[in-house]
């Protein structure tokens, strides 16, 4: 059975792929990483998680970010390595929540991502703590809780930080239901007057 990722193994892992990334001839990567890598990353919770989640890239000589959707090969193909030499998840490193690229990243979130580089050839983007907040909220409405309403609890967000994540999910999803879920789920956290301005 593969083995758990805490933070320790995170560094490993993405310690390894920049090094197979090197010996393979890659040019440098750059990734923008979001969900439960990150979160214990930048030290927002204590806990392990089974993947990295890459929401985005950079390319050199090109501003801004690029979707996640498409690794390049030569990524994939280390990552797979990596996976075997370190008994991850064949899935450890993937871009399933490039998805939220393409909704659009909250106002001010390049300026909150918070960089780290491994060896020579991986700079990872860990995303900051207000846009955590959007995403799983948004996560913890949409798949009805589980492990993204505990992460959004860890955060402790406070009622402007709701709000503003709030009025983010409802310009991605306007549809009744969803307005009906996430109300239940403010008012279940205590903030039904942040239910109230939406």
């Amino acid at each position: 059975m593969p083995d758990p990722i805490d933070i320790s193994r995170l560094d490993e892992a993405l310690g390894l792929l920049a090094e197979r990334l090197r010996l393979a001839g890659a040019e440098p990567q750059e990734i923008v990483v979001c969900g439960g890598s990150s979160l214990i990353a930048r030290g927002y919770v204590s806990r392990v998680t089974r993947d990295v989640d890459v929401v985005a890239r950079r390319v050199r000589g090109q501003p801004g970010f690029v979707s996640a959707k498409d690794l390049p090969a030569i990524l994939v193909k280390e990552a797979a390595r990596v996976a075997a030499d370190l008994r991850l998840p064949a899935d450890w490193f993937n871009s399933a929540a490039h998805g939220i690229f393409d909704l659009g990243f909250p106002e001010g979130f390049e300026g909150r991502l918070e960089s780290k580089r491994y060896g020579s050839h991986l700079e990872v983007w860990f995303i900051g703590r207000l846009d955590q907040i959007h995403f799983k909220l948004h996560a913890a409405v949409d798949r009805d809780g589980g492990r993204h309403l505990t992460d959004l609890l860890a955060l402790k967000p406070n009622a402007e930080e709701l709000l503003q994540a709030a009025r983010w999910t409802r310009i991605h999803d306007p549809s009744e239901g969803f307005r009906f879920n996430l109300s239940e789920l403010l008012k279940q956290l205590s903030h039904g007057d942040v239910a109230k301005q939406l």
